[in-house]
């Protein structure tokens, strides 16, 4: 329901972390956005690796902070979506699996071509390396992808919605 920390703008970041509950103080609150845009370097270091996001569409609904962050947000996310590395897609309401209402899901493969996948929730999260597990979560995965608007009209869609801020 938010947008991924490796896509997020500093003002996105801040907001999610400035009003976690409980509060945190300021010097944890810049560590951990410091850390989060740290991580999206990733998205651009040599070599280059793969990246592909599907956003539900109420994390872009949903507006942290105010309109002009959220605008702005939306504005980056059309930015880095034109990477050539990186996928950006956009999964609606009216197509969303209900799967696809369990929480964020993100797999990951190693230059070493070993799978994990993580899962995560409110105050937990989850690292798996079975093979069982993880044939299950890509299933899970590509029955989301499936359903997703494709790359251009979710880029439509995120444009749309940013002019309507």
């Amino acid at each position: 329901m938010l947008i991924p920390g490796l896509l997020q703008t500093k003002e996105y970041a801040r907001e999610l972390i400035g009003h976690d509950c409980p509060p945190l103080d300021e010097e944890t609150i810049e560590e951990r956005v410091a850390a989060r845009l740290k991580r999206q370097e990733k998205l651009t270091s040599k070599p280059l690796a793969h990246f592909t996001f599907v956003m539900h569409e109420a994390a872009l609904r949903g507006v942290v902070g105010d309109q002009a962050v959220m605008r702005r947000q939306l504005e980056y996310l059309l930015k880095v979506g034109e990477l050539r590395n990186v996928t950006l897609q956009v999964l609606s309401f009216a197509l969303a699996p209900t799967v696809a209402l369990s929480g964020a899901l993100i797999l990951v493969e190693t230059v070493e071509h070993d799978v994990y996948a993580h899962v995560e929730a409110q105050e937990t999260g989850a690292l798996y390396a079975d093979g069982d597990k993880i044939s299950a979560l890509a299933q899970r995965y590509g029955m989301i992808r499936s359903q997703a608007l494709n790359v251009e009209e979710s880029a439509r869609f995120m444009r749309k919605l940013a002019e309507e801020l």
